[in-house]
């Protein structure tokens, strides 16, 4: 089941989508109450929402397929905006479902992105497993590997979350925490720590706070050498 070059899903493609659903969330709670012809709308805009990022993506992500709940990376990111379009709605039922569909995305993907964080236009995860996005104000062009942390740090019993800008990208165990600041086209490596930290453009970080690794670029090297994900 997939999606080639179209802005909208096709009509049997949602409904078989749904089924999908219906029966992966019957596994786990009971949903006879749920009408899914009245969620089609938001069905088929989270498939939309998810093609858009895939079609973002240059040719190192699979994305020439298009949409498939058998594309995991892809079918997280669905979940996720289905999740988040359906509890924004506000009303009990609304919640409970929104609620329901993260629970599944955690049980299948492993991965906790509750559905009232604000994810940006274009989110990719490659192998998002063990994941964790709290509610931290996030960039346009944010790609997310296994293992990432972003969170709160307390200050005065306040949750203190980080800002990051457009085109960050969160290697492997990669954490951002506190009052960290992450500039535009960053490079969070594989197993950084960040903590109340302001971190600037164009550069890679390594290590741990406080005693980070800051290695800056041109804008253009960091485009050419780091953000190749993305079809800039």
């Amino acid at each position: 089941m997939s999606i080639r070059n179209s802005e909208q899903p096709e009509t049997d493609l949602c409904t078989e989508v749904c089924r999908n659903l219906d029966r992966q969330l019957s596994s786990f709670w009971r949903v006879d109450n749920i009408c899914w012809d009245q969620k089609m709308t938001e069905v088929a805009g989270a498939i939309s929402k998810t093609q858009k990022e895939l079609k973002a993506c240059n040719k190192i992500y699979p994305n020439s397929e298009g949409f498939s709940i058998f594309n995991t990376n892809a079918y997280a990111a669905f979940l996720y905006h289905l999740s988040h379009s359906i509890g924004l709605q506000g009303g009990r039922e609304n919640v409970e479902l929104a609620d329901k569909i993260y629970y599944l995305n955690k049980i299948m993907n492993d991965v906790e992105w509750y559905w009232n964080i604000e994810l940006p236009e274009h989110f990719l995860c490659e192998h998002p497993i063990g994941s964790v996005l709290g509610k931290a104000e996030y960039g346009d062009y944010l790609c997310v590997y296994q293992g990432v942390t972003v969170g709160a740090n307390f200050k005065n019993e306040t949750c203190i979350y980080p800002i990051l800008d457009e085109f960050v990208t969160l290697y492997a165990n990669a954490t951002v925490l506190g009052s960290s600041r992450i500039g535009k086209h960053v490079v969070v490596a594989a197993n950084a720590f960040v903590m109340n930290e302001k971190i600037p453009d164009n550069c890679v970080v390594f290590g741990s706070s406080p005693a980070l690794t800051i290695r800056t670029y041109s804008e253009k090297e960091m485009r050419d050498k780091f953000m190749r994900i993305w079809k800039l």
